[in-house]
């Protein structure tokens, strides 16, 4: 009888080793092809995993590095070196770029130009990446409070993807709700939402991160999308692309888009508002969607006559709008790499391995909007300079 016992016993320590060693190996398999880069966070919803490495192949293909403190690039001093001219780069996926290499990112592309900038006046620059896939300006505001500050930033450029940011700003709109939201009441911004309400919706979102970190099933997930091109890709004909609202290109037509734009605006103040206080520069970037910058007219014009509009750039226009009114500077990218794709007739998004034309920007995509922006900034600097001169002979 105990003879029986003890080789039921050793059968279930082999099994449950067996399967230890079948799990280490999917988790290997799992982070070589389809590597995990996040994790939850208290106060955002979900962050960059520090430390977390592996090669990124499902758009492009890249290596991908996370920093001790949660974002991708170098590992930092908190501590800002003397001579050394920091600019903070907040946004969503197309900010955190892990399509590209590292060095090839429009925020790489800033530090090398914005270098060459005479305004500097020989400082070195640190261009810094705290962009993380999906985040909306709710997200990107608390990152600026609770990480970018300790960096001490001299210049903050804050990437507004008007794709879907507008929507992830609405705890009504936006279906992921593992984020903050706030609501405009009373003239002043209020945390709302299910993260910031419900402490089984945040046990619920720890667990949603911890258990997809375990890699099984993003696994399986990702594997099905590689092998999953069917009807749905989007051509020059139909560019529909899931992850964006199209009705952005119109004025909002119900009330939930009109409170979604105006938590949007307020958003986008308040953190130009505190950017100022701590006597840092502040620019807002409006990054592009595909159909904006693609090459040929006649496809845009095709794409305008169908969703109604004479052009795509309304919320471009609307962004630039409130810069005007708060006194921030606005860069609209959208019309500068529409030039520029149109007389080099080339697509600044789109890889080898996805459809051409569409998803994120591919290096030449970066190359002009780190090249754009950092010519902004130097703009910005030059007029800074010139201000306090003025100021100094009046004295």
């Amino acid at each position: 009888m105990i003879k029986k016992w003890l080789g039921i016993a050793a059968l279930m320590v082999f099994g449950c080793g067996l399967a230890l060693g079948l799990a280490d190996i999917g988790v290997r398999v799992a982070n070589r092809w389809f590597p995990y880069f996040y994790c939850y966070d208290d106060y955002r919803g979900w962050g960059l995993n520090p430390g977390a490495h592996g090669w990124y192949r499902r758009e492009g293909t890249a290596y991908v590095r996370i920093s001790h403190d949660g974002f991708r690039g170098p590992d930092y001093p908190q501590r800002k070196p003397p001579g050394v001219l920091r600019v903070a780069v907040l946004g969503d996926s197309y900010v955190e770029a892990i399509q590209v290499p590292e060095d090839k990112t429009f925020t790489a592309v800033i530090e090398r130009n914005l270098g060459d900038c005479a305004a500097v006046k020989g400082r070195r620059v640190e261009a810094m990446n705290f962009g993380v896939d999906g985040y909306g300006t709710a997200q990107e505001l608390v990152t600026l409070r609770r990480k970018v500050w300790r960096y001490s930033p001299d210049i903050v450029v804050l990437a507004i993807f008007l794709g879907n940011d507008v929507r992830n700003n609405s705890v009504v709109l936006e279906g992921d709700r593992c984020r903050p939201f706030y609501s405009y009441q009373d003239g002043r911004l209020r945390l709302t939402g299910p993260l910031a309400d419900s402490p089984a919706y945040r046990m619920w979102c720890a667990a949603r991160f911890d258990y997809r970190d375990l890699r099984f099933v993003g696994l399986l997930k990702n594997t099905w999308d590689a092998v999953k091109q069917g009807p749905g890709t989007p051509t020059a004909e139909h560019p529909m692309e899931r992850a964006i609202n199209y009705g952005i290109y119109k004025p909002p037509m119900d009330r939930a888009w009109e409170d979604a734009w105006q938590v949007t605006e307020a958003l986008i103040s308040e953190m130009h508002k505190e950017v100022v206080q701590r006597h840092a520069m502040f620019l807002a970037v409006t990054e592009d969607t595909s159909i904006q910058v693609w090459p040929d007219r006649q496809a845009r014009k095709r794409f305008e006559e169908k969703l109604g509009v004479s052009n795509l750039f309304y919320p471009d226009r609307r962004i630039a709008e409130l810069g005007r009114r708060n006194q921030f500077q606005v860069l609209n990218l959208a019309p500068v790499l529409q030039l520029y794709a149109e007389t080099h007739h080339v697509f600044l998004h789109g890889f080898k391995n996805t459809p051409m034309g569409f998803g994120h920007w591919n290096e030449a995509g970066h190359e002009q909007a780190g090249l754009a922006i950092g010519a902004k900034l130097c703009t910005m600097f030059v007029a800074a300079n010139q201000s306090h001169i003025k100021v100094k002979r009046s004295e």
